[in-house]
């Protein structure tokens, strides 16, 4: 168990060295996009700190989904394709809020993320309570799981 816990602590250390890198790379003058939108993804929205309010703002109409991921993340890379495809499938009835765990540190900390890939449920602003799915179990279950807190209302 102790082998974990320092393998956990130098995979997190490693982490938080890489962006603060990619932080410190990044252009000083660069902006954010205005529109939370991206072009090309069907009901697919990057999530960051600048945008957020934007996209809670769009939960007051629709169900949103946040999904908490990184790129090092095999599960969640495993997973992105099948839930952007979802999220077109589904026409609209859900908004899918991709957040980047390596960027936006501080909406991990709001959502209390621990593990990756984590789906948060967003209606009205607030998390659906108990509606948290963590991992990638399949598509099926992915797609009994979107059913569900559509349920919801």
């Amino acid at each position: 168990m102790s082998l974990l816990k320092n393998w956990l602590r130098a995979g997190a250390a490693v982490v938080a060295v890489v962006a603060s890198v990619l932080l410190v790379a990044a252009p000083a003058g660069a902006a954010e996009p205005r529109s939370a939108i991206q072009a090309g993804a069907e009901n697919v929205v990057q999530v960051t700190s600048a945008n957020y309010a934007e996209v809670m703002e769009m939960s007051r109409t629709k169900l949103v989904v946040l999904d908490f991921g990184a790129t090092w993340c095999p599960p969640c890379r495993q997973m992105k394709p099948v839930i952007e495809r979802l999220a077109a499938q589904y026409g609209g009835r859900f908004l899918l809020g991709e957040v980047d765990a390596d960027t936006s540190r501080e909406l991990l900390t709001r959502y209390r993320v621990q593990y990756l890939p984590t789906l948060v449920p967003v209606r009205n602003a607030a998390e659906l309570p108990g509606s948290r799915m963590i991992g990638f179990k399949g598509e099926t279950a992915l797609r009994a799981w979107i059913d569900a807190q559509l349920a919801k209302g």
